[in-house]
Protein backbone atom coordinates (compact mmCIF):
# COMPACT_ATOMS: atom_id res chain seq x y z
CA UNK A 1 0.00 0.00 0.00
CA UNK A 2 0.92 3.33 -1.06
CA UNK A 3 2.71 5.38 2.23
CA UNK A 4 1.20 8.93 1.29
CA UNK A 5 -2.19 10.04 0.29
CA UNK A 6 -1.68 13.67 0.16
CA UNK A 7 -0.60 14.38 -3.45
CA UNK A 8 1.86 17.01 -4.57
CA UNK A 9 1.97 19.41 -7.05
CA UNK A 10 4.78 20.22 -9.63
CA UNK A 11 3.46 23.51 -11.10
CA UNK A 12 4.81 24.59 -14.53
CA UNK A 13 6.71 27.64 -14.13
CA UNK A 14 6.74 28.35 -17.95
CA UNK A 15 4.27 29.25 -19.84
CA UNK A 16 5.22 27.10 -22.98
CA UNK A 17 6.84 23.97 -20.77
CA UNK A 18 4.70 21.46 -22.38
CA UNK A 19 5.67 22.49 -25.70
CA UNK A 20 8.40 21.09 -27.47
CA UNK A 21 9.05 20.73 -31.50
CA UNK A 22 11.95 18.39 -31.75
CA UNK A 23 14.07 19.26 -35.14
CA UNK A 24 13.08 16.81 -38.26
CA UNK A 25 9.21 15.93 -36.94
CA UNK A 26 6.58 16.68 -38.27
CA UNK A 27 4.57 17.62 -35.52
CA UNK A 28 5.22 18.60 -31.26
CA UNK A 29 5.79 16.23 -29.18
CA UNK A 30 2.70 14.74 -26.94
CA UNK A 31 1.99 16.31 -23.35
CA UNK A 32 0.90 14.44 -20.18
CA UNK A 33 -0.03 15.05 -16.66
CA UNK A 34 1.75 12.06 -14.57
CA UNK A 35 0.50 10.79 -11.30
CA UNK A 36 3.81 9.18 -9.77
CA UNK A 37 2.23 6.58 -6.93
CA UNK A 38 5.53 5.85 -5.32
CA UNK A 39 6.44 9.51 -4.83
CA UNK A 40 3.10 10.77 -4.27
CA UNK A 41 3.36 13.74 -6.95
CA UNK A 42 1.33 14.86 -9.64
CA UNK A 43 2.96 16.76 -12.58
CA UNK A 44 2.83 17.82 -16.38
CA UNK A 45 5.38 17.49 -19.02
CA UNK A 46 5.80 16.85 -22.67
CA UNK A 47 6.79 13.34 -23.81
CA UNK A 48 10.64 13.66 -24.61
CA UNK A 49 10.86 10.84 -26.30
CA UNK A 50 9.88 10.61 -30.23
CA UNK A 51 8.31 7.17 -31.15
CA UNK A 52 6.03 6.96 -28.30
CA UNK A 53 8.87 4.90 -25.76
CA UNK A 54 8.07 4.90 -22.41
CA UNK A 55 9.83 4.14 -18.81
CA UNK A 56 9.80 1.00 -17.57
CA UNK A 57 8.33 2.43 -14.30
CA UNK A 58 5.37 3.89 -16.78
CA UNK A 59 5.14 0.45 -18.41
CA UNK A 60 4.43 -1.26 -14.89
CA UNK A 61 1.97 1.44 -13.84
CA UNK A 62 3.70 3.65 -10.86
CA UNK A 63 4.05 6.69 -13.03
CA UNK A 64 0.73 7.20 -14.30
CA UNK A 65 0.26 9.49 -17.54
CA UNK A 66 -3.08 11.60 -18.92
CA UNK A 67 -3.36 12.52 -22.02
CA UNK A 68 -3.46 16.28 -22.61
CA UNK A 69 -3.45 18.96 -25.32
CA UNK A 70 -0.34 21.09 -25.27
CA UNK A 71 -1.67 23.25 -22.56
CA UNK A 72 -0.55 26.36 -21.16
CA UNK A 73 1.56 26.30 -17.89
CA UNK A 74 -1.23 28.07 -16.39
CA UNK A 75 -3.71 26.20 -17.55
CA UNK A 76 -2.09 22.79 -16.63
CA UNK A 77 -1.30 23.79 -12.94
CA UNK A 78 -5.30 24.44 -12.86
CA UNK A 79 -6.17 21.82 -14.07
CA UNK A 80 -3.73 19.56 -11.56
CA UNK A 81 -5.73 21.47 -8.75
CA UNK A 82 -8.79 20.20 -10.40
CA UNK A 83 -7.60 16.29 -10.24
CA UNK A 84 -5.78 16.38 -6.82
CA UNK A 85 -8.87 14.71 -4.92
CA UNK A 86 -8.97 11.82 -7.18
CA UNK A 87 -4.95 11.45 -7.91
CA UNK A 88 -5.35 11.14 -3.86
CA UNK A 89 -8.18 8.34 -4.10
CA UNK A 90 -5.47 6.76 -6.03
CA UNK A 91 -2.66 7.17 -4.12
CA UNK A 92 -4.76 5.73 -0.90
CA UNK A 93 -6.24 2.49 -3.10
CA UNK A 94 -3.01 0.81 -4.63
CA UNK A 95 -0.41 -2.13 -4.26
CA UNK A 96 3.09 -3.03 -5.40
CA UNK A 97 3.36 -6.42 -6.01
CA UNK A 98 4.76 -9.17 -8.08
CA UNK A 99 3.57 -10.33 -11.42
CA UNK A 100 5.87 -13.43 -11.93
CA UNK A 101 8.04 -11.00 -13.79
CA UNK A 102 8.68 -7.58 -12.66
CA UNK A 103 6.94 -5.72 -9.57
CA UNK A 104 4.20 -3.73 -11.09
CA UNK A 105 1.28 -1.36 -9.42
CA UNK A 106 -2.23 -2.50 -8.95
CA UNK A 107 -5.30 0.17 -8.59
CA UNK A 108 -8.17 -1.14 -6.40
CA UNK A 109 -11.50 -0.49 -7.21
CA UNK A 110 -11.97 3.29 -5.50
CA UNK A 111 -8.63 4.12 -7.21
CA UNK A 112 -9.80 2.68 -11.12
CA UNK A 113 -12.61 4.64 -10.52
CA UNK A 114 -11.14 7.84 -9.79
CA UNK A 115 -8.60 7.44 -12.57
CA UNK A 116 -11.38 6.83 -14.94
CA UNK A 117 -12.83 9.79 -13.89
CA UNK A 118 -9.26 11.59 -14.69
CA UNK A 119 -9.71 10.61 -17.78
CA UNK A 120 -13.12 11.71 -18.48
CA UNK A 121 -12.04 15.28 -17.10
CA UNK A 122 -9.35 15.36 -19.30
CA UNK A 123 -11.16 14.66 -22.22
CA UNK A 124 -9.99 10.91 -22.82
CA UNK A 125 -11.76 8.28 -24.49
CA UNK A 126 -14.84 10.24 -25.99
CA UNK A 127 -14.09 9.75 -29.42
CA UNK A 128 -12.32 12.35 -31.70
CA UNK A 129 -10.28 14.10 -28.93
CA UNK A 130 -9.07 17.14 -31.21
CA UNK A 131 -12.97 17.57 -31.23
CA UNK A 132 -14.38 16.99 -27.52
CA UNK A 133 -11.34 17.86 -25.44
CA UNK A 134 -12.79 20.49 -22.15
CA UNK A 135 -10.03 23.27 -22.87
CA UNK A 136 -10.94 26.48 -24.03
CA UNK A 137 -8.86 27.73 -26.79
CA UNK A 138 -6.90 30.18 -24.21
CA UNK A 139 -5.72 27.26 -22.15
CA UNK A 140 -4.43 25.88 -25.48
CA UNK A 141 -0.40 26.88 -26.51
CA UNK A 142 -1.08 27.89 -30.22
CA UNK A 143 1.57 26.82 -32.68
CA UNK A 144 2.38 29.01 -35.43
CA UNK A 145 4.23 27.58 -39.04
CA UNK A 146 7.05 29.45 -39.67
CA UNK A 147 5.70 30.14 -43.16
CA UNK A 148 2.73 31.75 -41.92
CA UNK A 149 4.32 33.65 -39.35
CA UNK A 150 6.45 35.81 -41.05
CA UNK A 151 6.62 37.60 -44.39
CA UNK A 152 9.83 37.81 -45.72
CA UNK A 153 10.31 41.02 -45.04
CA UNK A 154 11.57 40.93 -41.25
CA UNK A 155 15.30 42.19 -41.58
CA UNK A 156 13.26 45.46 -42.96
CA UNK A 157 10.91 45.61 -40.60
CA UNK A 158 12.11 45.56 -37.31
CA UNK A 159 16.06 47.08 -39.21
CA UNK A 160 18.11 43.60 -38.82
CA UNK A 161 21.40 44.07 -39.88
CA UNK A 162 24.87 42.27 -39.98
CA UNK A 163 25.54 43.46 -36.07
CA UNK A 164 22.29 42.75 -34.50
CA UNK A 165 22.92 40.86 -31.86
CA UNK A 166 21.62 37.70 -30.43
CA UNK A 167 20.00 39.94 -27.92
CA UNK A 168 18.09 41.95 -30.00
CA UNK A 169 17.14 39.02 -31.83
CA UNK A 170 15.29 37.41 -28.98
CA UNK A 171 13.32 40.68 -28.49
CA UNK A 172 12.73 40.77 -31.86
CA UNK A 173 11.33 37.22 -31.85
CA UNK A 174 9.06 38.18 -28.88
CA UNK A 175 7.63 41.19 -30.45
CA UNK A 176 6.56 38.60 -33.97
CA UNK A 177 4.94 35.70 -31.27
CA UNK A 178 3.25 38.90 -29.01
CA UNK A 179 2.03 39.86 -32.38
CA UNK A 180 0.46 36.52 -33.52
CA UNK A 181 -1.04 36.33 -29.83
CA UNK A 182 -3.11 39.49 -30.91
CA UNK A 183 -4.20 38.11 -34.32
CA UNK A 184 -5.31 34.74 -32.50
CA UNK A 185 -7.43 32.95 -30.03
CA UNK A 186 -4.38 31.68 -27.52
CA UNK A 187 -2.93 34.16 -25.47
CA UNK A 188 0.51 31.52 -25.63
CA UNK A 189 2.29 31.78 -28.98
CA UNK A 190 5.13 29.55 -30.36
CA UNK A 191 6.90 28.99 -33.88
CA UNK A 192 9.06 26.01 -34.07
CA UNK A 193 11.92 27.53 -36.08
CA UNK A 194 11.47 31.23 -35.84
CA UNK A 195 14.37 32.10 -33.94
CA UNK A 196 16.99 30.07 -36.53
CA UNK A 197 15.30 31.96 -39.04
CA UNK A 198 16.00 35.75 -37.44
CA UNK A 199 19.63 34.17 -37.43
CA UNK A 200 20.13 33.64 -40.66
CA UNK A 201 18.95 36.43 -41.82
CA UNK A 202 21.64 38.06 -39.88
CA UNK A 203 23.93 35.95 -40.93
CA UNK A 204 23.11 35.88 -44.43
CA UNK A 205 23.59 39.85 -43.83
CA UNK A 206 26.99 39.30 -42.49
CA UNK A 207 28.35 37.04 -45.21
CA UNK A 208 26.80 39.70 -47.90
CA UNK A 209 29.48 42.35 -46.24
CA UNK A 210 32.24 39.59 -46.45
CA UNK A 211 31.47 39.25 -50.02
CA UNK A 212 31.34 42.88 -50.87
CA UNK A 213 34.69 43.29 -49.10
Amino acid sequence: MATTTTVRIIKCTDPTKLFRHYDGQSEAQPAYIELDLREGTLLADYDAEVGGAIPFSTYHGFERRYSIPVLTGEAANRVMQEIAPLAERILADWVEEWDGNNMVARLGGDALAAEEEIEKMLGNGLGSYDREHPFAPDDLVTAWDIDGAVNGCEAEDYDIIAETTDERLEEIEKEILSDLAACGEGSVVVCHGLNDYLRNLRDGLAEDDTDED
